[in-house]
């Protein structure tokens, strides 16, 4: 590209998985520019997240609702175009991202065509990258550098949780659990078809404290999942523990103290991945080769796929997750386990 650009935004909004996976998408651009000013307008909790990312300049906190508000649009426009920003990259690619590309006013603006790119994304944007069928999210957004002349590298999470909160999950650790690496595990879902029945959740814990001799913390956000972490502890006959509530940032540095990170594909799962934990990941409605967790020291398990869009797969049940039984789960640990014992040796 003959002339860089001084300032790009980059319009993810939700969810704070996608968020999370988009992070090396930043990171790419701050090794290729070092100089480029980098801005991220997000409507979700990751806000939180992308705060403490050294690759980020500026958050700019956007409405979940800024459509369906337009006494505001002009508000926002103007907010937009002080940043002066001469190029977006729209990683979601829906209506609500392009649209804030369009009201930044920049002259370039890159997203996916279809069907990565959906609504009013592809006549929005006017540059559209294909991205092969099947491709990992991260990978896949690693196309859209192309017009800007980066070309892909291993992805890379830059988070610099704060000492005290890392101090802070050293210590809470040791005190719920009395070892400085527990299994940690997250029993709930963005969809409904992406849960895993919490007794089976439980029956896992208790085979981690019998056979390797390792508890298990549950951590949670919310009523509903607060009581699925009680419905775990009971089930594991006292192998697990309920963590205390925490921010998003308190999870990372608790995450960072896992010796593998249990879950559905969730938010959470993706932000194990950003602190360097290793994963194990059970599938219905997604398939993990496109959004599970990134990289070789993970292990995915998926029986069935929901098939459809993803309206189809929100709304499905979860028979799919059901068809994961808990000895495919104490299978796949037992693996990574092994495989850390030996890699220690």
């Amino acid at each position: 590209m003959k002339n860089q650009p001084e300032h790009i935004l980059i319009t993810r909004l939700s969810a704070i998985g996608d968020c999370i996976a988009t992070l090396p998408l930043a990171a790419a651009i701050r090794d290729a520019m070092p100089d480029v000013r980098i801005s991220w307008a997000v409507s979700c909790a990751a806000k939180d997240l992308l705060n403490i990312c050294p690759d980020i300049d500026c958050v700019i906190p956007v409405s979940k609702r800024y459509l369906k508000e337009p006494r505001n649009l002009g508000t926002l426009r103007r907010t937009l175009r002080e940043h002066a920003v001469d190029c977006v990259i729209d990683p979601q690619s829906l209506s609500k991202s392009a649209v804030l590309g369009r009201l930044s006013g920049a002259p370039l603006r890159i997203g996916f065509a279809q069907p990565r790119g959906r609504e009013l994304a592809p006549w929005l944007n006017n540059v559209s990258i294909r991205a092969e069928a099947g491709m990992h999210l991260i990978d896949a957004q690693a196309k859209l550098l192309e017009p800007l002349g980066i070309k892909p590298t291993e992805p890379t999470f830059r988070l610099n949780v704060p000492e005290p909160t890392v101090a802070w999950a050293i210590e809470h650790v040791a005190e719920r659990v009395d070892h400085h690496r527990p299994v940690i595990m997250n029993p709930g879902a963005g969809w409904d078809s992406r849960l895993w029945p919490t007794d089976r959740f439980g029956k896992v814990a208790a085979w981690l404290k019998q056979q390797h001799q390792l508890p298990t913390l549950i951590v949670w956000a919310g009523e509903e999942e607060r009581r699925m972490a009680e419905e775990i502890r009971k089930a594991s006959s006292g192998a697990a523990i309920v963590a205390g509530e925490t921010s998003l940032v308190e999870l990372a540095a608790l995450l960072m103290r896992a010796e593998v990170f249990i879950s559905s594909d969730t938010g959470p799962m993706h932000l194990a991945v950003a602190v360097g934990s290793r994963c194990l990941s059970l599938h219905g409605p997604t398939r993990p080769e496109m959004s599970g967790p990134y990289g070789s020291r993970h292990l995915s398990i998926q029986k069935q796929y929901v098939e459809g869009g993803s309206r189809e797969r929100r709304s499905a049940g979860n028979e799919a997750m059901q068809l994961i039984c808990v000895a495919d789960v104490c299978d796949g640990l037992t693996k990574m386990l092994s495989k850390h014992k030996s890699a220690a040796a």
